[in-house]
């Protein structure tokens, strides 16, 4: 009779409960016969959820009975704590599980492997003490959890309770251990599930931070603090400068709040479903298993300002705890910075320098928060890129995060690149703006209400993409000597490269990349849909060597232009002699931006390519393959392109050969098809791509061997600004339409990189003067660039340095 009884409670609460809560479990999961759940406390409500959860994933009952004859009472349930008293009762360990002590001994006879599915429950996850006195009595906190606690949970927290499966331990492998008495196993097993159950929570929650006040105390007196505080107490009053230390440290950290976090999750869903079509992501469980054992950093690509708040909800809705994200302080403004802050943004200013203790105090914070355990995310280019590529890696915080790793933490760092792709950008017209020469605009409370309009507009799908997280450790092991400055230095242009190594390629990628080849940003229909088909096939051939995929929008050359149509990226002009589809100028600019997203992608085709089109001769394999090795670790380099060239570059041709692109001859020669067939047509546009890469270096390389001011020697700075108003020259009158094509930046870089191979040399004047492999390369140039772009280039008699070009002009005027 009490049996029954009990049954019949059991049901009735069963059915209120699944009346009332809303469970989540996001980590897929395929249980057998073999498994048996385990609770880390012995709760009923979490019994109750646990069933619930099992019916809706289809996985065997926590209430079945394992399918074993010698334990036939023994249900597929059991739990490590055990309550002591009635409602207000707490869990304690102070007893193993009768459960868990059965299947132990019984697992020694057991036909079939015994495993052990660490089943953890959280109702609400508060990463850290709440304000509000009912939401931290009743979410889920570190501290044991009691049964009166439990029931306001259910009322409080019922549409914010997760469900985490975790892996599973082999019971019959521990408990074959000869060495090991029964005693002992059994504790072992214990230790082993309350290991997996605090990594569970600490993946899930975040780690049990101390009060905030305390954390800002313990940085204001940590040893690396007190130093700076000690070193310049001679000049300064040392109280003012604590003072002046507990300020930093109250406008650097964060403040999370989980009911902050819960009112923006609830906007942002709201705002996701208006303005996007849907969000992709792939690379998570990897990340999820990880997230376990180690210290996540997220180092996504910088494209937009919602990528931090894109990122911090997926995050939460796949239940792992949000990272504290490395915000800059122009970001810290009124009502905006104080939500950022409650959703886990700490502040940073854009430079150190001059300011020793500032310095200290953040470094001292990010370690504090590497040392609890918890999620970090910031962005290793720094800022938002404007051009669509990624920009070079800002090494602060990478140093930082290494002297820390190197200092001791507790758990390892793992470091989890992440890719955005997206298909319209809400940040178009400021980026045009700015590519235009206007100054960047600083944010502003007014940015919030204006980007409630973009509600009204569809800005299609985005694609995240999680890299195979690293192991900071391994990742510094591997990391490739080379002639850069610093560890950081290359750690970030490793990640950078891991970041380009998950691209997504989409349709408005894939138009960008074929219309912004033509001359007058026109293409007839059938030649956009024949490079659509190629590029498409060339990406899905190579798709066995790279994580690189079209997305499914992109699955066809007619889905892709119906798609970009439909979003407004495409033009069409129906005429008599078919349909022409074009940009306007303005959109034109703005679809650059999604051409370099993947300009990497096709950097070996298209160098490729680029070998051929203006040669009349074939080539030899090795003969392609020795040139191409000499120019392309410089555009690479630029692209941050992460393929092996020496063993890519012979898949790549046997691509383009099946392709029809490229013709093999007698003796195994390469060379192009008839200039009157569709495949060299084909092959000039897929050498759009590179081309303008190698104009740019031609024009550094040619002003620098063929300088006519020869009795007064270039300065870096002279040749960089003299490069940068020949391109400017040649992007007007050739009508290469990308605003990176003279960006300083890229000329910098280029010239430090042959600085750094010898192929340039400064003299104690810091005077430039050429190697002569450079004139050797000029004159080969002939073979790969247009004729009129060299001829521009070379006709630039008048290159003077800017302070010559002054004295000239003022005695002009005398």
């Amino acid at each position: 009779m009490f049996a029954y009884l009990k049954h019949l409670n059991y049901r009735l609460l069963r059915r209120i409960l699944t009346w009332i809560i809303r469970p989540t479990a996001p980590t897929p999961v395929t249980l057998d016969g073999r498994h048996v759940y385990v609770l880390e406390y012995r709760s009923l409500t979490d019994l109750l959820v646990l069933d619930i959860i099992c019916e809706q994933l289809e996985l065997p009952s926590p209430l079945s009975a394992l399918a074993e004859a010698d334990l036939p009472n023994q249900r597929r349930v059991i739990s490590l704590s055990r309550g002591h008293g009635l409602v207000f009762a707490r869990n304690t360990m102070r007893a193993m599980s009768p459960g868990l002590t059965r299947l132990l001994d019984y697992s020694d006879s057991a036909k079939d492997e015994i495993l052990l599915t660490p089943t953890s429950v959280f109702w609400g996850r508060a990463p850290r003490r709440e304000s509000s006195i009912w939401k931290a009595f009743v979410s889920e906190q570190w501290t044991v959890t009691g049964r009166f606690r439990r029931m306001l949970g259910v009322v409080l927290n019922r549409k914010d309770i997760l469900v985490e499966f975790g892996e599973p331990l082999s019971l019959t492998a521990i408990g074959q251990e000869a060495e090991l008495s029964p005693s002992r196993a059994l504790r072992r097993v214990a230790r082993l599930l309350r290991v997996r159950f605090r990594n569970q929570r600490v993946a899930a929650m975040g780690p049990d931070f101390s009060h905030r006040r305390v954390l800002l105390h313990r940085i204001v007196k940590s040893r690396a603090v007190r130093e700076v505080i000690n070193k310049e107490a001679d000049i300064r009053d040392q109280r003012k400068l604590e003072r002046r230390a507990r300020r930093y440290t109250r406008r650097i950290a964060s403040h999370m709040s989980y009911p902050t976090i819960r009112v923006l999750e609830r906007l942002l869903t709201f705002f996701w479903n208006r303005v996007y079509s849907g969000i992709d992501v792939s690379g998570l469980p990897e990340v999820k298993r990880i997230a376990q054992t180690h210290t996540l950093i997220y180092l996504p690509s910088h494209r937009s300002h919602f990528d931090y708040l894109l990122l911090s909800y997926l995050l939460f809705h796949e239940g792992l705890n949000i990272p504290h994200i490395a915000a800059g302080d122009n970001l810290n403004m009124p009502v905006v910075g104080a939500l950022l802050r409650r959703g886990g943004a700490f502040f940073m200013r854009r430079r150190f320098r001059g300011d020793p203790l500032y310095s200290a105090v953040f470094s001292e914070y990010l370690y504090q928060v590497y040392r609890s355990g918890h999620s970090v995310e910031f962005f290793i280019e720094g800022g938002r890129t404007r051009t669509g590529r990624l920009l070079p890696a800002k090494t602060g915080l990478l140093s930082m995060t290494i002297d820390h790793h190197n200092r001791g933490l507790p758990r390892p760092i793992a470091l989890v690149p992440v890719y955005f792709g997206y298909e319209r950008l809400m940040e178009a017209r400021s980026y045009l703006d700015e590519l235009r020469g206007a100054a960047k605009t600083k944010e502003s409370l007014t940015d919030v209400f204006s980007s409630l309009r973009l509600l009204k507009e569809n800005f299609g799908k985005v694609q995240v993409n999680f890299g195979a997280p690293v192991d900071l450790s391994d990742a510094l092991e591997s990391l490739p000597a080379g002639p850069d400055a610093s560890q950081a230095h290359r750690l970030g242009n490793y990640l950078l490269g891991s970041i380009n190594s998950i691209a997504s390629v989409n349709p408005i990628n894939l138009t960008a990349l074929v219309t912004l080849a033509t001359p007058r940003i026109a293409i007839d229909h059938g030649r956009l849909h024949g490079q659509l088909r190629r590029y498409l096939s060339l990406l899905k051939a190579h798709q066995e060597h790279w994580a690189i995929r079209p997305t499914e929008s992109a699955d066809n050359p007619d889905a892709v232009i119906e798609y970009a149509q439909s979003l407004g990226m495409l033009d069409a002009e129906d005429h008599s002699f078919g349909r022409v589809y074009s940009h306007e100028p303005v959109d034109a600019v703005l679809m650059t931006w999604f051409r370099n997203n993947v300009l990497h992608v096709f950097a070996i085709p298209s160098m490729i390519a680029c070998m051929f089109i203006n040669r009349r001769r074939g080539l030899s394999e090795s003969e392609l393959t020795a040139l191409i090795s000499n120019v392309f670790p410089y555009v690479g380099r630029e692209l941050h392109v992460t393929e092996p060239l020496e063993s890519a570059l012979p898949i790549w041709i046997e691509h383009l050969v099946a392709e029809g692109l490229l013709k093999r001859g007698s003796g195994g020669r390469l060379s192009l098809p008839g200039a009157d067939e569709a495949e060299f047509d084909a092959m000039r546009l897929l050498a759009s791509i590179v081309m303008p890469i190698l104009e740019r270096q031609y024009i550094l390389i040619a002003l620098l061997v063929d300088n006519p001011m020869r009795l007064n020697p270039l300065t870096q700075a002279d040749l960089l600004s003299a490069c940068q108003q020949a391109a400017r020259r040649i992007s007007r009158l050739y009508g290469i339409n990308a605003p990176e094509f003279f960006d300083g930046r890229l000329f910098r870089e280029f010239c430090s990189a042959l600085t750094r191979d010898g192929l340039i040399h400064v003299d104690d004047n810091d005077h430039l003067s050429p190697d002569p492999l450079l004139a050797q390369a000029t004159r080969a140039a002939q073979w790969v660039l247009d004729t009129g772009i060299r001829q521009t280039v070379l006709a630039i008699h008048s290159l003077q340095p800017p302070v010559v070009a002054e004295q000239s002009a003022s005695q002009a005027k005398g």
